[in-house]
This record gives structure tokens, C-alpha cells and sequence, in this order.
């Protein structure tokens, strides 16, 4: 994480972040607004179901622009904003308390999440899988993980300002 941890690396990580909401927001847009499983919390194989269906009502692309983007656009998000939050927490903490891991493991639940969710979009055939379940874990892990990162987030900033403080005496 030493090499990854620079400014250069973190304001790659801001441009990336951003420009993939951006993305996600044109994304969304091009769904019609129907709710995609990765903003749930969680969900069965019948609701996993309901919203490829949803899809395919509001667009016959739809599902496999949803599919794809979880494979490009949001696998590109996820390297953003898992750099984004453990840059900080590893310059923060460092390796004595490696909470720049909490955000690195949020990035591999949401990495799994988006290889399971693009598997059953791109091979729906109009019933439910049981391997929504499967995916339903991985986005539920991912809520934790989002939590538990925001947790270590707000945690930084005063041990940051205490060391910028002491820097200062």
C-alpha cells in the first residue's frame, strides 16, 4: 500500500471516482429508473428477477447495458473509490492500525457483487436464479463494508487533525 499511498495515486482516485458517478448517473438514466439490484441492500431471486424483467419492459438493451457496466464502468469505481478512502487511512494509520483495509475489502465485496450481478443479467432467461442469493450476500456485505469504511473515515479525520496538530508546536 507505501508505493499506492501518494498524492498522485489519491487524485487519480478522485478523477476516476468522479467520473464513474457521472457514468453511473448516465447509467441510470438510460435504465428508466428502475431500481438495479447494486443500490439495495438485499434482495431475493424473485426480486432479482422482477428488476432484469423491469428492465426489458423499459429498454431490450437495458439489461445488457446493465450487465456490461457492472463489468467496465463499475469495476472502475470501485479501484476509485477503494483508493480513495484507503489512501487516506493508511497515511493516516498506517500499518500499526490497517483500517485501509476496510475500504479494500469493501472493494472486493462489491468486485464480487458486480461479477455476479453482470453473470445473471447477461444470462437471464426470464425466471429467478438461484444464484441471486449468492449475489444478494455480496451486496449485503458490500452495505456493512460502506458503513464500517465511513466508520474509519470519520476516525481519521480527527486522529489527522491531532497529528497536524502536534506538528505544529
Amino acid at each position: 500500500m507505501s508505493r499506492l499511498a501518494t498524492l498522485r495515486w489519491f487524485m487519480l482516485a478522485v478523477v476516476v471516482s468522479v467520473t464513474c458517478v457521472g457514468g453511473l448517473r448516465w447509467r441510470d438514466a438510460q435504465l428508466g429508473g428502475v431500481g438495479t439490484l447494486d443500490t439495495r441492500v438485499w434482495y431475493t431471486p424473485k426480486e432479482a428477477a422482477d428488476v432484469f424483467r423491469a428492465l426489458d419492459r423499459h429498454d431490450p438493451r437495458a439489461r445488457a447495458l446493465y450487465g456490461v457496466s457492472e463489468l467496465t464502468l463499475d469495476m472502475a469505481f470501485l479501484a476509485g473509490y477503494g483508493l480513495l478512502f484507503a489512501i487516506p487511512l493508511y497515511r493516516v494509520f498506517g500499518e500499526r492500525r490497517p483500517l485501509y483495509l476496510v475500504p479494500v475489502t469493501l472493494a472486493a465485496a462489491d468486485l464480487a457483487e458486480n461479477l455476479v450481478v453482470a453473470t445473471l443479467a447477461l444470462s437471464f432467461d426470464g425466471g429467478p436464479s438461484g444464484l441471486a442469493w449468492l449475489a444478494a450476500v455480496f451486496t449485503c456485505a458490500k452495505t456493512a463494508l460502506i458503513v464500517a469504511t465511513l466508520a474509519a473515515a470519520a476516525m481519521a479525520g480527527p486522529a489527522w487533525m491531532r497529528s497536524v496538530w502536534r506538528c505544529r508546536r
